[in-house]
């Protein structure tokens, strides 16, 4: 075997070694990925409005997240049903209401979930009673112009000018 021979068979065998190498760390990613799944719970909720809230939106208990929106889907009523998965088993009480918020004015939205008062708590793949749905401030901000406008009409009903 010549000398370059040999540097071409050593090139081979450190490629496909590099090769095993990735394959068995893509496996293994894989398979924790998978593990991270097995502790975790689902719930289901339905919104009337579920305006900027898509797959991967976190959802979030006291202002720490506890998990993310995993499915958006369109009811047999029309209404937006989101699907969550929570990381870890969480005893909420069975009228946790799942409420979408804004972080700040114009921020992005996730899903608030606040607990009730009830002794039983909600079990895994349960859908919840309690939703809010989200607050579009376009709406918010023709309601406050709109009650604006007929304040300053009422006021000026009111007074007689000399």
């Amino acid at each position: 075997m010549s000398r370059s021979e040999r540097r071409e068979y050593l090139v081979g065998v450190l490629a496909a070694l590099m090769l095993g190498t990735i394959l068995v760390f893509t496996a293994l990613a894989n398979r924790r990925a998978l593990d991270e799944t097995k502790g975790a719970m689902t719930l289901t909720a339905d919104f009337s409005r579920a305006d900027g809230v898509y797959v991967g939106t976190p959802v979030r208990l006291a202002g720490v997240p506890v998990g993310s929106v995993i499915k958006s889907e369109l009811n047999a009523d029309h209404r937006a049903t989101l699907t969550f998965r929570l990381t870890q088993m969480l005893d909420l009480p069975e009228d946790t209401a799942a409420i979408v918020e804004t972080d700040g004015i114009f921020g992005t939205k996730h899903i608030e979930l606040q607990p009730g008062g009830a002794e039983a708590t909600l079990k895994p793949g349960a859908r919840m009673a309690y939703s809010q749905d989200s607050v579009i401030i376009e709406d918010l901000i023709a309601h406050i112009v709109s009650e604006a406008k007929a304040t300053r009409a009422a006021a000026g009903k009111g007074s007689t000018a000399p």
